[in-house]
């Protein structure tokens, strides 16, 4: 299978928006973002993801509701298997890319990720500032609630919509974990590289994922047929499903440098305190 995983609000759905508009038509591409249940192969190019409750209920004798985040890992690898089938049996489409945030990592020794299983990795990274403002728009939380959820080690999603979990820890911890990485096939970017230069980085990527017959018009074709002025016409019109119910936008601003106007100095500088290992490694101070 192949994944895109990151620290939320990284670049997560553009990857696979993109990764989507070179397969699809617009035509199809546009109504399955309209009309979630309307495309057979909507599920592998967005609505596919690691958390799904079903895909654990299926091999659990009891229910979800029951169970603790250290079952669920345990249950993990069996879901992942259901997951596999499923994707298997409803879309041809390639590349089928699967949602993901959970860290690189292990929980009470079992491992939250199985190379038999992940055969490709995308995994785009975002200045911590930028990330902040986002999710905490995603999550309808102050600033500095944010930041402080961004540098908590416990941190977890999934309960806000009832999914399984995925383990977030911090984001410099999150981000280290995946860039360690030595026995998955890993890819990352950075978005801004994405914003700078969108045509070379998103063909590198669908050359990672080993898509045939890759041109370079094909992929500028898809990526201006997912242009974020576009998508905010479309969720302004009929919504988009990844939004969170309190949520106001999905797709919000997609900037680069907006922190800089939007971010309180207080918070912008415990970001840089929290993470300034990682932000330097990155090029982010």
């Amino acid at each position: 299978m192949q994944f895109v995983v990151s620290y939320p609000k990284s670049g997560n759905t553009w990857v696979r928006l993109v990764a989507a508009a070179y397969t699809l038509s617009d035509d199809v591409l546009m109504e399955s973002l309209r009309s979630p249940s309307a495309s057979a192969d909507l599920p592998a190019s967005l609505q596919y993801t690691d958390v799904e409750r079903y895909q654990y209920q299926t091999i659990c004798p009891f229910p979800i509701d029951d169970i603790n985040f250290p079952t669920e890992v345990r249950l993990r690898p069996a879901a992942m298997l259901v997951l596999n089938r499923e994707k298997s049996l409803t879309t041809s489409q390639r590349p089928a890319l699967i949602k993901s945030h959970h860290i690189n990592g292990e929980v009470n020794n079992i491992n939250l990720w199985n190379g038999g299983w992940a055969e490709h990795v995308v995994n785009p990274v975002r200045d911590p500032r930028e990330v902040c403002c986002s999710f905490a728009a995603h999550r309808e939380m102050s600033y500095m609630e944010t930041a402080e959820l961004m540098n908590d080690s416990t941190a977890r999603m999934g309960e806000e919509d009832k999914r399984i979990h995925s383990l977030l820890t911090t984001w410099s911890t999150h981000v280290r974990s995946w860039l360690q990485e030595e026995t998955m096939s890993v890819h990352t970017v950075q978005y801004e590289d994405l914003q700078a230069d969108p045509v070379g980085e998103f063909y590198d990527i669908l050359d990672f994922l080993e898509v045939e017959e890759l041109t370079e018009e094909r992929v500028e074709d898809a990526v201006e047929r997912t242009r974020f002025d576009r998508m905010q016409d479309m969720e302004a019109e009929h919504g988009f499903h990844e939004a969170t119910a309190d949520q106001e936008q999905f797709f919000r601003s997609g900037q680069t440098e907006g922190w800089r106007d939007e971010l309180p100095p207080d918070v912008a500088r415990k970001i840089e305190e929290d993470h300034g290992d990682v932000m330097e490694r990155l090029g982010y101070l």
